[in-house]
C-alpha cells in the first residue's frame, strides 16, 4: 500500500470537510446573493476540492491524524474475518471443494451491489443530464416564438437580503398568471405593466422562459462533471465489487 493512501477514517474526514465547506461557500452566496458564489453552486465544489489539499498537508502534522491509521477493534475484527473466509476457500480449494458462503456474507454481498451498482449508473447520467439541462431553454429560446408577456406581480423573496424576487407574467395564451422561469435574472428589474419578451413551452405551456436571459453554462462546470461523474463511479464500483 502507497503510503500516500487515506484509511478509511481519515477519507471519511476529508469527505466530511469537502461537503461541510462546499455547503459553507453556498450558504454565504445565498446570504449574499446575488452573488457569484450562489448563481455558479459548482464552483463551491471546485473551491472545497482545492482545499482538500492544503487542508490534508496541514492536518498531517499532528498526531492524532496518524493514530486514525491504526484499524479500529471492529475492522480489525472485519479484517480477521476477511482472513478466516479467504483461508477457508483456500482449503476448500486445495480438497477440490467450495466454502460454504454464509447467509450474512451473502446479504454484505447483496447490499453493497444495490448500494453500488445504482451509484455508478447515476454517476454516468450526471454529464448527459448536465448537457440536456444546459441545452434545453437554449433551444426552446431559439426554436419558439420570442413573445410579450405583461408582468403582473413582483414578489420579494421574504427570506432574501438581496431582494432577489419572482416575477410573474399574464401568460400569453389565456391571460392567468404565471411564473417566469429566470425571471430573477433579468437587469433592470421589471416592474408590474412592463412588457417582456418570453417564450413559451410548446410541450409544456405552463413553463414560460424569460428570452433576455443568457441560458449557456460556463465552460469549467463540464470539466467538473466529468471529474465528477468519474469519482462517483469508482466509489460505486468499488462498493459493488470492491
Amino acid at each position: 500500500m502507497s503510503d500516500d493512501d487515506l484509511h478509511g477514517r481519515q477519507q471519511a474526514l476529508l469527505l466530511l470537510y469537502f461537503v461541510t465547506v462546499s455547503a459553507g461557500l453556498y450558504f454565504l452566496g445565498w446570504l449574499t446573493r446575488p452573488s457569484f458564489l450562489y448563481d455558479n453552486p459548482l464552483v463551491c465544489g471546485v473551491i472545497a476540492g482545492g482545499t482538500c489539499y492544503p487542508a490534508r498537508w496541514l492536518v498531517e502534522r499532528f498526531s492524532w491524524w496518524k493514530r486514525l491509521e491504526a484499524p479500529t477493534r471492529r475492522t480489525q475484527a472485519r479484517r480477521d474475518r476477511a482472513l478466516s473466509r479467504a483461508l477457508a476457500t483456500a482449503r476448500a480449494a486445495r480438497h477440490g471443494g467450495r466454502r460454504r458462503i454464509g447467509w450474512r456474507e451473502v446479504l454484505i454481498r447483496a447490499g453493497r451491489v444495490l448500494v453500488g451498482v445504482p451509484m455508478a449508473l447515476g454517476s454516468l447520467a450526471i454529464l448527459p443530464l448536465g448537457i440536456s439541462a444546459d441545452r434545453d431553454n437554449q433551444h426552446l429560446i431559439a426554436e419558439a416564438p420570442v413573445r410579450q408577456a405583461v408582468v403582473v406581480s413582483v414578489e420579494e423573496d421574504k427570506w432574501s437580503r438581496s431582494g432577489e424576487v419572482t416575477v410573474k407574467v399574464a401568460h400569453p395564451s389565456d391571460g392567468a398568471a404565471v411564473e417566469v422561469d429566470g425571471g430573477d435574472q433579468l437587469n433592470p428589474e421589471p416592474t408590474v405593466g412592463d412588457r417582456i419578451d418570453v417564450v413559451v413551452d410548446p410541450a409544456d405551456p405552463s413553463n414560460v422562459v424569460s428570452a433576455a436571459v443568457d441560458w449557456s453554462t460556463p465552460w469549467w462546470a463540464w470539466p467538473f462533471m466529468i471529474f465528477l461523474s468519474l469519482v462517483l463511479l469508482a466509489i460505486g464500483l468499488a462498493i459493488a465489487f470492491g
